[in-house]
């Protein structure tokens, strides 16, 4: 309809001149590219300085999941020390429990806990002994804080910075650590009953055989080999 086309307002037509940078612009990005290909003809080796190692590149998708991932996982470290503030013993600053209680407690939201202690660890949050934690096997050992909790709220929080995701800032100087002295509960030893002592004591006493007062049972008598009452109703094999 001409009414139609008389209001389509017209298609911008740019310079030769702009085309061609823009042309030059795509290549430009697509050469870059290749040289991080280590496939490509043009790879050349990556050169990093210190600042920039192990780092996504600024603006960057990954850049921006890994600022969404420090947030998480700072809200996960202050959910661990609330949970271990709670259930804890001791005074603050150094509140403690034992690994397997906490285990118990925190598998109900979680299922990242040892990972959490260990971050929370390398913060300077909490302290425990050995490089890992197992449960059943590590039940018995002590996880203390070495910050009080309002202390923890107030200076745990994300640092936009993938590489390192949290910052801890301290208004004072740490307390000395003092590990805890935690009771070990005596372990129980197995009660033997005096059928069982004396079941023991059978089987391991030295037995004499007699021959003469105590003679060995028959088991049967030896089967005797089967001959037939009628020979003539024999069976016959025939060999040939």
């Amino acid at each position: 309809m001409p009414g139609l086309q008389e209001n389509k307002p017209p298609m911008p037509i740019g310079s030769a001149s702009d085309t061609i940078r823009k042309f030059n612009a795509v290549a430009q990005a697509n050469e870059e590219t290749l040289k991080k290909n280590p496939y490509s003809d043009t790879y050349k080796i990556q050169q990093f300085d210190t600042k920039n190692y192990g780092r996504p590149p600024p603006g960057s998708k990954t850049e921006a999941r890994g600022v969404k991932a420090g947030v998480h996982v700072c809200r996960e470290i202050l959910f661990l020390c609330e949970t271990i503030d709670q259930n804890a013993e001791g005074e603050e600053p150094h509140k403690w429990v034992k690994f397997g209680k906490l285990f118990n407690i925190y598998s109900f939201y979680s299922d990242k806990l040892v990972g959490m202690l260990i971050r929370a660890r390398k913060y300077g949050l909490v302290h425990f002994e050995g490089e890992m934690l197992y449960q059943r096997q590590d039940d018995e050992k002590v996880i203390t804080m070495l910050m009080a909790l309002q202390e923890i709220r107030e200076s745990l929080s994300a640092s936009g910075d993938p590489a390192n995701c949290i910052q801890i800032r301290r208004s004072s100087a740490p307390a000395p650590f003092v590990p805890p002295e935690v009771k070990e509960k005596p372990r129980l030893r197995p009660i033997r009953s005096d059928s069982v002592t004396s079941s023991k004591a059978k089987f391991e006493a030295p037995s004499s055989i007699n021959t003469e007062s105590d003679p060995l049972p028959v088991l049967g008598k030896p089967k005797k080999s089967w001959t037939p009452k009628d020979t003539s109703k024999a069976p016959v094999f025939c060999t040939y």
